[in-house]
């Protein structure tokens, strides 16, 4: 049951017939809420146990006119956006770095923040995000896995490399290409009992997660061809892009329609110079760490190998590497020109074969 039942009767009385924001501050264990009413200016709260179905419940029962309901995402993800929408309620989920913040201190507790959400949606300062499906988000647990398993493959190995510099034993010449070998070489190494017991100790490691890596690649191609199979082609005919980076743009990006021009995909993905000027001085352009840090990694990477392989991404690499003279500048440069290749392959429709061959084929 709510708490204050009075006070919020006497505020349903009070804003009978007009429409109200309702904000939310979500954790594990309990919901704080907010409901403003914007003609006045009146705001009440108050704080519930956690459960979607409950608070779905609350809400549908308080007589009010609900315009929208608003919260942070958080740990608790998007189980509680779907419930809302599905009792015909409109949602929206909000970015934490996309509220406004002051620059003094101010007070912080979960009912001013709830009460913040509620009123700053209704003022139009807040802008939401695109919320995934069930299965678009377990697409994307997916992905984001297999990447955590190849970084932790990489912390491994330096770990065994850095074991056996510590310890004053040279390392197996298979280590420098890491072949399947290389961790029988390491198990015929003349050690110590203890040195061997925690050398044995991290080679299993090492085993086990090229293993998972295996199981988790082969689980991901058979989503992938599932849910993408067309996007999925497009995206690996381009030179360079591979199985890995073609499907963690499907899975970060999960729904590329809701973007309306390349600006747009570039800035979510923090690819987009922000420039930077102020009276007198030179206009300057630089990347925000913001964005999709996981795919902007994963593009950068099949930059390297598309500037390699193709003339157009070669061409597009030494015309930035004239203008100023740093790699990462010009590679970034073309990892923003290929995000913007991938997401027009993925929303635009290609011609029939008919059409294809009338127009010399379909390039994306």
């Amino acid at each position: 049951m709510v708490k204050n039942a009075t006070r919020i009767s006497r505020f349903v009385a009070a804003v009978e017939g007009r429409p109200i924001y309702v904000g939310l501050d979500v954790h594990k264990k309990t919901y704080s809420v907010a409901l403003f009413d914007p003609e006045d200016g009146i705001v009440e709260t108050y704080t519930c146990p956690s459960g979607e179905a409950a608070l779905t419940e609350q809400l549908a029962g308080l007589g009010c006119q609900i315009a929208h309901i608003v919260y942070e995402s958080g740990p608790t993800g998007f189980a509680l956006s779907r419930a809302l929408k599905r009792a015909g309620f409109a949602v929206s989920v909000i970015a934490a770095s996309r509220i406004p913040r002051g620059s003094a201190a101010a007070p912080k507790t979960d009912r001013i923040d709830a009460v913040k959400l509620a009123t700053y949606f209704a003022r139009g300062l807040l802008r939401p995000i695109a919320v995934p499906t069930t299965e678009q988000e377990g697409y994307r647990a997916l992905v984001r896995r297999r990447k955590r398993i190849a970084e932790s493959r990489g912390k491994i190995k330096q770990k065994i490399k850095g074991f056996l510099l510590a310890s004053g034993i040279e390392e197996p010449a298979s280590l420098q290409k890491w072949p399947l070998a290389a961790s029988k070489d390491l198990s015929t190494l003349s050690l110590p009992a203890e040195h061997r017991m925690a050398l044995a100790s991290m080679v299993r490691e090492y085993l086990f997660l090229l293993s998972e890596d295996k199981l988790l690649r082969a689980e991901i191609r058979t989503a992938t061809m599932r849910m993408h199979p067309d996007r999925f082609k497009r995206l690996t005919s381009i030179t360079g892009v591979g199985e890995t980076a073609a499907s963690f743009f499907l899975a970060e990006l999960f729904s590329p329609e809701r973007f309306n021009r390349q600006e747009e995909v570039t800035s979510y993905l923090g690819l987009a110079p922000v420039v930077s000027q102020s009276g007198n001085s030179k206009a300057r352009a630089k990347l925000r760490p913001v964005g999709q840090k996981r795919l902007r990694g994963v593009l950068v990477e099949a930059a390297w190998q598309w500037t390699w392989r193709d003339p157009e991404a070669k061409a597009i690499y030494n015309h930035h590497f004239a203008k100023h003279g740093i790699g990462q500048k010009a590679i970034v440069a073309v990892a923003r020109k290929l995000a913007i290749k991938l997401w027009r392959m993925t929303v635009e429709t290609p011609p029939s074969p008919a059409e294809g061959a009338a127009r010399g084929g379909w390039s994306g």
